[in-house]
């Protein structure tokens, strides 16, 4: 894991990175938001200029994944949380089709999604599913980020 510590800033070189946590295990980084943040969707954070920058999700990178807790403007600062329990989290179409404890993976521009208990401790892992949505599949779920770098597969 890239980050440790609770709510820090390093003014030591030109890289400015805020991360904050909180009591229930949760951890949250700072991005700028290239082009806005809608609540409860997931987004690649990639380091950019002076800090981290928040992108929709695409193919070929690696990068942390964060969910917009709440909506931040275009060309804004906002809080994505990149590690721990979050609610109603936003796929592509009936994206999450899959049970309690199985592997939440990115599909690269397709975004995050979970089928099976496929995809366990491979690279476009990025958590787990905390709720049981079954075979049917659905549009949000409640998953647990890990916190790490990934790729997407």
């Amino acid at each position: 894991m890239l980050f440790s510590g609770n709510d820090f800033i390093d003014t030591s070189s030109s890289f400015d990175t805020v991360v904050k946590t909180d009591e229930k295990g949760k951890m949250f980084l700072r991005a700028y938001a290239t082009s806005g943040a809608v609540a409860n969707t997931p987004y690649a954070i990639l380091f950019h200029g002076s800090g981290y920058a928040a992108t929709a999700l695409n193919t070929g990178i690696n990068a942390h994944i964060g969910v917009a807790n709440e909506a931040i403007g275009s060309g804004s600062i906002g809080w994505l949380q990149v590690r721990g329990f979050c609610s109603d989290v936003q796929g592509a179409a009936t994206s999450f089709g899959g049970s309690y404890g199985h592997a939440v993976y990115w599909g690269g521009a397709t975004g995050l999604g979970c089928s099976s208990s496929a995809y366990v401790g491979v690279a476009s892992q990025v958590g787990v599913m905390m709720s049981d949505v079954g075979g049917g599949g659905s549009t949000t779920a409640d998953i647990w980020l890990d916190g790490n770098l990934h790729t997407s597969i």
